[in-house]
């Protein structure tokens, strides 16, 4: 039997910690690419409510590529794509994007009962709601006769976009206000808990009959994303 001399290096120890350490490096890297995307969106999406707060900007630019959202990829319904039915999927949806879009703002919404503060734009598609809520096109303006149909991703994350959505409440209220500086008040009345994707269109047309509606849309059950979420609401007049 040979022994080890005093000295001698132990290579398999050493090639095994150094496995180790990079193990860990890539596990810690991973754990804070979404944190650190949230950061860099959450920022962007602040930025955006001052200026159309306070300087009443209603156009946006940004890069189509980057802060996606968490799960973007299987919870996003796709917007007009959807209620169309459309079969293009995600990747195909994301690869004939430019490379910048313009994004253009009706306002803000506001949902005081969960916290809900963020930009509303008149559209609704994969990047625009990247940075808050965004008016399904075809469907009513704020304050108009017919239904404004709103969607919103529901984010893992506490106090991000609609993510508490399914805690508002009949009797609770939407808060609309327009880039042109009027506000709209809508009373919620009516919630449905899970409704099937397919099933969307029936609750959008833009005039139900119904008066001035609001429609919030977003994903469901939390990280699953099965059905929609759907909270109901008629102008306070």
């Amino acid at each position: 039997m040979f022994r080890k001399r005093n000295g001698d290096i132990n290579w398999k120890n050493i090639i095994l910690i150094l496995v180790a350490l990079i193990c860990l490096v890539v596990g810690i890297v991973l754990l804070l690419i979404d944190p650190i995307k949230n950061m860099k969106r959450q920022k962007i999406t602040d930025d955006m409510m001052e200026s159309i707060v306070e300087n009443s900007q209603s156009t946006f630019v940004v890069k189509s590529s980057g802060n996606e959202v968490s799960g973007e990829e299987f919870e996003y319904y796709f917007g007009e794509e959807e209620i169309e039915g459309s079969t293009a999927d995600y990747k195909t949806i994301v690869a004939e994007l430019p490379e910048e879009v313009v994004l253009t703002a009706l306002g803000t919404i506001k949902i005081p009962s969960i916290g809900v503060d963020i930009p509303l734009w008149d559209d609704a598609t994969i990047v625009s709601l990247r940075y808050g809520a965004g008016r399904l096109k075809g469907t009513a303006d704020p304050g108009q006769e017919g239904n404004m149909t709103v969607l919103g991703h529901r984010m893992r994350a506490k106090g991000k976009l609609f993510h508490a959505l399914g805690d508002v409440k009949i009797g609770d209220t939407i808060e609309i206000s327009g880039i042109d500086g009027k506000n709209y008040t809508y009373i919620v009345d009516k919630i449905y808990e899970a409704v099937e994707p397919s099933d969307l269109d029936k609750y959008i047309d833009i005039d139900d009959g119904t008066g001035k509606q609001i429609t919030l849309v977003t994903c469901t059950p939390l990280g699953v994303a099965t059905h929609r979420l759907l909270v109901v609401g008629h102008l306070s007049e």
